[in-house]
């Protein structure tokens, strides 16, 4: 098998002794009272392909520096990708002279000081040094796929490799390096009147399975042909991995303390406070991140630096814990810990399936666009489905359908659950880049609500 990597290819962003000198360097310029330097060093390959061809490829190469000045609980910040002395210096006097302008900030509780993180090896080679030649490769292959089959293809494969860095002035220092990559492809007709879609994320180059989304997406977009009329309401659905990662996703910002001491969340209790240990979904749901998590790793400190471990979130189908700032945690006296930095959902042995061969009707459903907030007392969202709706009679997909609108609340989708399948990461942003990653199994739901027709493609 041909090598995907570059054989000499350069670590990608910063070493953990080349971030602490430039930090350091930066903090010795500092004349606040406290100061905060965060360092994003990053390379992005990436390749694009629209009307079966590829019509950009290239990278891009950056080390930003943040540098937060603090007087009191007056805080500012600049960022700047100069990183000469001067440079430097002039963005530390200027984050300092936006500082004493800047209103208190009364949240402000200072800098932190030395801890040690578990450590979390997020980079991987097979990604850091992949080739322009295997990124071009994997993006041909979808293009004569699609053109074999009398199909348009476009696709985009970004790669994210680099490091985050977060030192202070109190002498924490905290470095992660990371490596991921988004590889998505959507296979059109040539008159635009059906779509199939398929795309994998990782940490990991060798587990994108390209054969696999180009048979997929040309599969769904051919299978999607002269789509017929079915009209909304609730139905049995069957959600593939992506289409429950895009909705899971939003429930990253569900798990807010201070929102659910507030009053402003599912999770706030009649009477003030939490509803931790209250049994709330499914009692084969169960949430839980961590930085450490194969091929989903994330780093191991927030944006302060303070450090960020394995958490269960749900436990069969029981909240465990909410999160909460520093701010909010030394309010109300818990202990401080960050929102997830990733997400794990725990599954099942049930394939896809075996979903739709259990299903009398409903509706196979690929993924959702265009998803916005509707109520976070219910978790209520809308969105539309897209590139692969097919209905489901007698246990078989009998014929492809219109799109729909969808008003589906998380918390009902997670009490609703009928199977669930094996847990993989996918691509659950609606941008095709990489993002936080997401684990999640496939799903059949009960009720889901399928609000109105959409002619959407």
């Amino acid at each position: 098998m041909q090598d995907s990597t570059t054989p000499a290819a350069r670590r990608a962003g910063l070493s953990a002794d080349e971030a602490r000198t430039l930090a350091d360097r930066t903090l010795a310029g500092s004349q606040a009272d406290a100061a905060r330097v965060t360092i994003d060093a990053r390379t992005r390959p990436f390749i694009r392909s629209a009307d079966n061809r590829i019509t950009t490829a290239g990278a891009s190469s950056d080390v930003a520096v943040t540098i937060m000045s603090a007087f009191g609980q007056r805080v500012a910040s600049v960022t700047t990708n100069l990183i000469d002395e001067a440079s430097l210096a002039a963005a530390v006097r200027r984050s300092e002279e936006l500082a004493r302008l800047a209103p208190e900030n009364p949240e402000y509780l200072g800098e932190l000081g030395s801890q040690t993180d578990a450590p979390v090896s997020g980079y991987y080679a097979t990604t850091g040094g992949v080739s322009p030649e295997a990124l071009a490769s994997a993006a041909a292959l979808g293009i004569a796929r699609a053109r074999e089959a009398g199909n348009v293809a476009s696709g985009f494969i970004d790669v994210q490799n680099g490091s985050r860095s977060v030192s202070t002035s109190e002498g924490l220092f905290a470095h992660h390096s990371s490596t991921g990559v988004a590889s998505t492809l959507t296979v059109r007709a040539p008159d635009g009147s059906t779509s199939g879609w398929a795309g994998d994320e990782a940490a990991d180059w060798d587990r994108i399975a390209t054969e696999r989304i180009t048979a997929d997406a040309v599969r769904k977009c051919d299978a999607w042909h002269e789509k017929t009329a079915l009209e909304a309401g609730a139905y049995d659905v069957v959600l593939e991995p992506t289409a429950v990662g895009m909705l899971m996703l939003r429930m990253r910002g569900a798990f807010d303390g201070r929102a659910a001491d507030e009053g402003r969340s599912f999770f706030s209790a009649p009477g003030g406070g939490g509803r931790i240990g209250e049994a709330l979904f499914d009692p084969r749901i169960t949430i839980r991140s961590d930085p450490a998590a194969e091929d989903a790793e994330a780093a191991p400190f927030d944006g302060e630096g303070a450090g960020r471990g394995a958490e269960t979130w749900v436990e069969d189908g029981v909240l465990r814990n909410l999160g909460y700032s520093r701010f909010w945690a030394d309010r109300q006296g818990v202990d401080h810990r960050p929102a997830p930095a990733n997400l794990l959902m725990a599954g099942g042995s049930d394939s896809v399936e075996e979903m739709i061969a259990s299903t009398q009707r409903g509706v196979l459903i690929t993924r959702f666009w265009y998803i916005r907030g509707l109520n976070p007392r219910t978790m209520s969202y809308t969105g539309l489905t897209r590139d692969g709706t097919f209905l489901i009679e007698e246990g078989r997909i009998s014929r492809p359908v219109n799109n729909f609108r969808f008003n589906q609340s998380l918390v009902e989708l997670l009490q609703n659950v009928e199977m669930l399948g094996e847990p993989v990461r996918v691509a659950a942003g609606e941008n095709s880049s990489v993002g936080l990653p997401v684990v999640v199994p496939p799903l059949k739901v009960r009720g889901f609500n399928l609000a109105s027709v959409s002619d959407a493609i």
